[in-house]
This record gives structure tokens, sequence and C-alpha cells, in this order.
């Protein structure tokens, strides 16, 4: 009777800090930085076998996009756009970035798509905030 009190403790214990963790983490996932994906928008390009070096990345902050770029760009165009509503709520040109926060605190949370255009690139992603 007593093994079975032990091992019935342990389960409930274990249960109970598990579910605990899970709590946590999700909380902690809402303020850790994460990646934005991005991809090719040009749909008529051949599909290329070989690795094609990122030129942007895009990350997400609390509420804070930043897009960041591995060789110097003349002019780049970052456009952000509600997906429930097709609204543009950020759209600026830049000359010669490096890196480009854009606050969106003000925003809902919802999913939102990001597009990074320059003469060269055409990328896009999606996040939710």
């Amino acid at each position: 009777m007593k093994t079975l009190l032990i091992i019935l403790i342990t389960a409930f214990i274990s249960v109970c800090s598990i579910q605990a963790q899970e709590k946590g983490s999700m909380v902690e996932y809402n303020n850790t930085e994460r990646e934005i994906p991005l991809k090719n928008l040009q749909p008529n390009k051949p599909i290329s076998r070989s690795l094609i070096p990122q030129i942007a990345y895009a990350c997400l902050y609390n509420k804070v996009v930043t897009v960041s770029f591995e060789e110097a760009m003349p002019t780049v165009t970052i456009k952000i756009i509600k997906e429930a509503t097709g609204e543009t709520v950020y759209s600026q040109e830049y000359m010669n970035p490096t890196v480009i926060s854009v606050d969106l605190t003000g925003q809902d949370s919802e999913t939102y798509s990001i597009e990074v255009v320059s003469d060269t690139i055409s990328l896009e992603g999606e996040f939710i905030l």
C-alpha cells in the first residue's frame, strides 16, 4: 500500500511540474527573440539546387521587428502589412541600411507580413505579434 501511495504522489508531482514548466515557457517565449523566415517573392525565378546566401534577416522581439543586412544595399523598402485587412501599417525606404528596427507597439496582436524589396532582392515573411 505504501508503494502505491508513493507512486501516486510521485506521478502527481511530476504532472504538476510539467504543467508549470509549459506555462513558464509560454511566458518566456513571448519575451524571446524570434526569427522571421524570409523567402523569395519572385515566383517565376527558377529553383536553385545550391546554397544561396541569405542577404537579409528579420527577427521579432517585444513588438519590435529588426531587419539586418549581410551586404550593403543601395536602396531598400520595408513594408509591413496586417494580413486580416491588407492595411499597410509601415512603409519606409532606406538608403544604404545595415540594421533597421520598426516598433509595432501600437499595433494589435495579429498576423502580419513583411516585405523587404530592393533592386536585387525581393523577400517576404510572416509573423504574429
